[in-house]
């Protein structure tokens, strides 16, 4: 299985992730942590690298070639990243149908004061992300696509594909549910 973790930032993307990579012993890959490999010599927390569509491409150019060469290995993966276009989403789906695997998208949601008080109290030091401010959350909003599965089902009729919804305004895992699900 191929899972893509899909939201705007702040919105336990990660965390909720990291619940099923530890249920299902799933490989997980972040655009996080890539982004430091791939930008290590640019500042990656600046406004202007963070909303750079060019360097976003890059890093997750970087992320689908790791999941290929997963998948042929036969491992399950996780995909932990905002995913905010339908292009980023078909490429995912590309990668999954290829290797004749199901695509699950989970996208998390909460409100934005949720997400913008989370923001608040990251810092440089002691976070990963390069989603510090309310700009790079408002940046990411701005360019939020809706997730449209007949659109993967139209370039990969073949494919399965789950969309779940997630409710995630909670700090605990005990308060996430789902709220939506369709299969296609």
């Amino acid at each position: 299985m191929v899972i893509i973790a899909c939201g705007l930032p702040a919105t336990n993307k990660t965390e909720t992730t990291e619940v099923i990579a530890r249920i299902k012993g799933y490989t997980m890959l972040r655009t996080d942590i890539i982004r430091r490999e791939v930008l290590k010599d640019e500042d990656i927390f600046d406004e202007k690298v963070a909303s750079d569509m060019d360097k976003r491409k890059l890093v997750y150019d970087t992320m689908f070639s790791r999941a290929d060469g997963l998948a042929s290995r036969g491992a399950g993966m996780i995909l932990d990243a905002t995913f905010i276009t339908q292009s980023l989403r078909r490429r995912a789906a590309e990668v999954a149908a290829r290797h004749g695997r199901t695509l699950l998208i989970q996208q998390t949601s909460c409100s934005q004061k949720y997400s913008l008080d989370k923001i608040s109290r990251r810092t440089k030091d002691s976070y990963e992300s390069n989603a510090l401010t309310p700009d790079a959350y408002l940046n990411n909003k701005k360019k939020f696509e809706p997730v449209d599965l007949d659109d993967l089902k139209r370039a990969y009729p073949s494919l399965s594909v789950v969309h779940l919804l997630v409710e995630t305004e909670s700090d605990s895992e005990d308060g996430w549910y789902v709220i939506g699900k369709t299969v296609r």
